[in-house]
């Protein structure tokens, strides 16, 4: 992913979370207050405020410490978010039945601690309940439960009523954000991307891949000669591979301008254990690609590595072979590209040398 992409990700989040805190703080707006508080104007607006700053703090660590959040830990997140969000929901619920009392068709916040009065009465009265207390006492609640028991609970009614709004909102934006495609990758109204590896037309038939030196070294030139003698377009280095640029750039748009692939395997051509043809071939073609573009002609008899297992390939070390390894690499190879002397083709690899 380019810079650009990454930039425009993080915008993306940003936003997102932006907008997620502006949707708890309406929603929070608009949900009524309980009737036994009072005070919709300044409720409603706390409620607005309380939610959108909880969105925001939530938030804000993983925004910062984006590379840490993993989508596990997104997910995880989300579901803490939706078991808090309906256990507000429900304890608001349960705060209200328990901390209010009807008087006259309206709620009246009552306490959880009786007065010594109260107490007395309520020992008297067992089967009375909580409206009947408050309407014994002339609708005063005060005569029947603490003062401070009765601010605990006008507390506890203006503090959780809407609490429920902002954990539902955090828990849709932390599944946003486990989500690896959708509404946080980026957007392109243009035509879809082609394949990595298929970017450019195909320049060459066959870019060949191999060792310095030695017996390597003979059997790519001697099979470039082969292959261009039947008509294909090859490349390799020592002749393409413009003078002016690193060796990685060159192989990787040889590897991209070409049909296929060929590794030529050996011993030396293993012998780091992570060489630079491997690492250009595997960043170039991804595991589709490379089963049908990559094909290893093995020249020494060796351990086949991981990023190769799958693919067929070609041994020419077997003796007597039910077919021939050229003709089999042929075969696999296809119909050369239209002739190099036709009008808009690029100029052959061969013609490069004169």
């Amino acid at each position: 992913m380019t810079e650009g992409a990454r930039s425009l990700g993080r915008y993306r989040r940003m936003w997102l979370a932006v907008a997620a805190a502006l949707l708890a703080g309406i929603a929070a707006a608009m949900d009524p207050p309980p009737p036994a508080v009072g005070g919709a104007g300044g409720r409603s607006a706390f409620a607005a405020l309380a939610s959108a700053a909880i969105v925001v703090f939530a938030i804000l660590p993983f925004m910062l410490w984006r590379r840490a959040a993993q989508p596990m830990l997104w997910v995880a997140a989300a579901l803490v978010a939706l078991a808090l969000g309906i256990g507000s929901f429900f304890t608001g619920g349960y705060v209200e039945r328990t901390c209010t009392a009807r008087y006259a068709d309206r709620s009246v916040v009552i306490g959880g601690d009786l007065t010594p009065l109260g107490a007395k009465y309520r020992q008297a009265n067992p089967e009375l309940s909580n409206d009947d207390l408050l309407f014994d006492a002339a609708g005063v609640p005060e005569r029947i439960w603490t003062p401070s028991s009765i601010g605990r609970c006008r507390a506890m009614l203006a503090g959780t009523y809407f609490l429920w709004i902002p954990l539902l909102a955090l828990c849709l934006l932390f599944f946003a954000h486990a989500v690896p495609t959708g509404i946080l990758a980026p957007v392109s109204w243009s035509a879809p991307a082609p394949k990595v590896g298929m970017e450019a037309p195909a320049r060459y038939d066959v870019f060949v891949s191999y060792r310095h030196g030695g017996a390597d070294k003979t059997f790519a030139t001697e099979l470039v000669s082969a292959l261009e003698a039947d008509g294909y377009r090859v490349a390799i280095d020592e002749r393409d591979f413009r003078a002016n640029s690193s060796f990685l750039e060159e192989m990787e748009r040889s590897v991209r301008e070409s049909r296929f692939t060929v590794a030529l395997i050996s011993s030396r051509y293993l012998e780091s254990g992570n060489t630079l043809e491997e690492a250009t071939i595997c960043k170039v073609l991804d595991m589709g690609d490379r089963q049908r573009r990559l094909i290893p002609i093995v020249i020494e008899q060796v351990a086949m590595p991981a990023w190769l297992y799958g693919i067929v390939g070609i041994d020419v070390t077997k003796r007597d072979p039910l077919v021939d390894p050229f003709e089999k690499l042929k075969a696999t190879l296809g119909t050369p590209l239209a002739p190099t002397n036709a009008p808009g083709n690029p100029p052959s690899s061969r013609t490069q040398t004169t």
